[in-house]
């Protein structure tokens, strides 16, 4: 059924009121007396009153809805602001990549290199290239969830192989000056379970990934355990912390805790928004903890669905 418009309600509830006042007040009136001239003074006194509440009454309206558009103004010019930051921020990260794609590749064109030389240049645009699909990955994925289009596929696997599998290859990708650490908390056995297995290892690299980001030095940690019929997961870091201001958007698209930072930090402000997606669409929760200049935690619980071998 459509609704009916703001001015249109407006107009139709003056006229209600005013007509059941009409009715209603002349008939209580002519109970109480048939003196014309207290009648007439009765009905000046009876439409002033009803100028009076009527427009009080108009006032709460218009009041209420003044402030709905308000918000919604505030919104919008939120919105426009978050959008032209992301635009930034995307022309910024897709340019850098292309920029090295493109330079590279000329350079091997033009010119003669020995094969050391040939292969450094390759690795560039390898890594590059890298870099791009994974920015355009991210905006592919948010894209899905937000239109509610992402489908979960349940599959069959030992989730201490999975740890072991991002152990190996998140290691190679840490600074060495910090140490990390993977932690199972349930025999081989009890970790043979059922859940989307892609969706739990995006959700975990996204996290060990932003730990390495925010982390100078010291210890990035991924463990989990079983509690409560929930498998909870914690990436732990000892990077820059989170501000408390920040914290209420750091689940939100295209916002980054570290936008004013003096330090740039590469990301399009997607990551954390396609955990929280994901672990959604898992059946759980997600959530963190963070000291300014002494680190976050972040963690996650889906369901324990054990499988039977």
């Amino acid at each position: 059924m459509k609704k009916i418009k703001f001015e249109y309600r407006i107009t139709l509830l003056y006229l209600l009121i005013g007509g059941l006042w009409i009715i209603f007040s002349d008939r209580f009136l002519l109970s109480v007396t048939s003196n014309q001239e207290i009648l007439t003074k009765f009905q000046t006194y009876k439409g002033w009153f009803y100028v009076a509440a009527t427009a009080v009454l108009l006032l709460l309206l218009l009041k209420s809805h003044l402030r709905k558009l308000r918000k919604a103004e505030a919104e919008a010019k939120k919105s426009n602001a978050l959008k032209t930051a992301f635009l930034q921020n995307i022309s910024h990260e897709i340019r850098t990549p292309m920029n090295s794609i493109v330079g590279f590749s000329d350079i091997l064109n033009t010119q003669e290199f020995n094969e050391q030389e040939v292969n450094q240049y390759l690795a560039i645009i390898r890594n590059s290239s890298n870099q791009l699909l994974y920015i355009v990955n991210q905006l592919l994925d948010i894209s899905m969830i937000e239109s509610g289009n992402v489908i979960v596929f349940n599959n069959t696997f030992t989730l201490n192989n999975m740890i072991d599998e991002i152990d190996a290859a998140f290691k190679p990708t840490v600074k060495d000056s910090i140490k990390f650490v993977a932690e199972k908390g349930l025999s081989d056995e009890k970790s043979h379970i059922v859940t989307d297995a892609g969706k739990l290892r995006q959700v975990i690299m996204n996290l060990l990934n932003n730990a390495n980001k925010y982390t100078e030095a010291g210890t990035i940690k991924l463990s989990y355990t079983l509690e409560n019929n929930m498998l909870k997961f914690t990436v732990e870091d000892s990077g820059i912390g989170i501000a408390p201001e920040k914290r209420q958007y750091i689940f939100k698209r295209f916002q980054k805790a570290h936008n004013e930072n003096k330090e740039f930090y590469d990301g399009v402000g997607l990551g954390l928004s396609i955990c929280k997606g994901n672990i959604d669409l898992l059946k759980g929760d997600i959530g963190f903890t963070s000291t300014i200049g002494k680190g976050s935690v972040f963690y996650f619980r889906i369901p324990y669905s054990p499988a039977s071998r």
